[in-house]
């Protein structure tokens, strides 16, 4: 037992509701509120905590009640697991900055799937032939599919500085494929679109590439143009060169590329963004995704 000390001084630290003498009551503006039973919560705290017989009217029941076990174990829990440390305030700071100023964003739905099914095949590398497989995509992409990738340019769906993310899993190669591209340019009639793109496996772009306003670029970096998903996935898996076009099954590529964009124009250092991931930009979803949803609201 704590000595009579410790527990006058603990009393001063419950609720009203831990003393025999509690009364409950309601609001004064309570229909059935009566004049003889409104109470300030407020000052009978302060009583109790002036009154000296308050050891004597304590309800020891009190602290084997569900409702306060199930609060005094959820703060040990808290302890335990450091939420009131530095460190975590540290982690919480930065998820608060992170949302104000979007550079936080959860995984995409789709990301999510594939890393919790990575055993299982995709259909996309179902080796069968074109003709049998085209009514298919159609019939999933819906009065959607007479979308066009130039289109979507045309209407801004994708536009310049967006980060075109490349990602496909080749099962039976036992083989994943990541590649970003960056679009460099729409042309003004066709709108054909030139994206940038590192030489050989790299898989992310370089920094200079990825500030709001990059300089042309130089060295190995190769560009290339083009008007519809499959040509630009056979042009990154050329320039990545470990499946040969033989090798390659006909899949979906509308669905292998994410696109990735600022929220808004960058603000302040924007030249820290660029080593960022993606320079800081935010995942949009999917062509496919996207082209849905611009065929349904036009």
């Amino acid at each position: 037992m704590l000595p009579e000390e410790a527990r006058a001084r603990l009393c001063t630290l419950l609720p009203p509701t831990a003393f025999t003498d509690f009364v409950p009551t309601v609001h004064p503006s309570h229909p059935s509120c009566t004049q003889g039973t409104v109470s300030n919560i407020h000052e009978d705290v302060e009583m109790r905590t002036a009154a000296a017989t308050s050891l004597e009217k304590l309800d020891t029941s009190f602290f084997t009640d569900g409702h306060f076990l199930a609060a005094a174990r959820t703060f040990q829990d808290h302890l335990y697991t450091g939420w009131l440390a530095d460190a975590h305030k540290e982690k919480v700071q930065k998820y608060e900055s992170g949302v104000r100023d979007g550079t936080l964003h959860a995984p995409w739905k789709d990301e999510v799937w594939e890393r919790d099914h990575r055993s299982a095949p995709e259909e996309a590398d179902q080796q069968t032939e074109p003709s049998s497989r085209q009514p298919d995509a159609i019939a999933r992409a819906g009065d959607a599919a007479e979308l066009k990738l130039v289109d979507l340019a045309k209407n801004s769906v994708i536009r310049k500085g967006d980060v075109l993310a490349y990602k496909r899993v080749f099962s039976q190669l036992n083989l994943v494929i990541e590649k970003d591209v960056i679009i460099q340019s729409v042309h003004s009639r066709s709108y054909a679109i030139t994206v940038l793109i590192e030489p050989g496996t790299t898989k992310s772009l370089p920094p200079e590439l990825l500030a709001a306003n990059p300089a042309d670029p130089d060295g190995p970096t190769k560009s290339m143009t083009v008007t519809s998903p499959n040509m630009l996935e056979n042009g990154i898996l050329d320039v990545d060169g470990r499946i040969e076009r033989s090798r390659r099954p006909n899949g979906n590529a509308w669905k292998c590329l994410t696109v990735w964009r600022w929220r808004q124009e960058p603000e302040g250092d924007v030249d820290m963004l660029a080593f960022e991931e993606r320079g800081g930009r935010e995942n949009h979803g999917t062509l496919f995704y996207l082209r849905g949803c611009f065929y349904h609201d036009r």
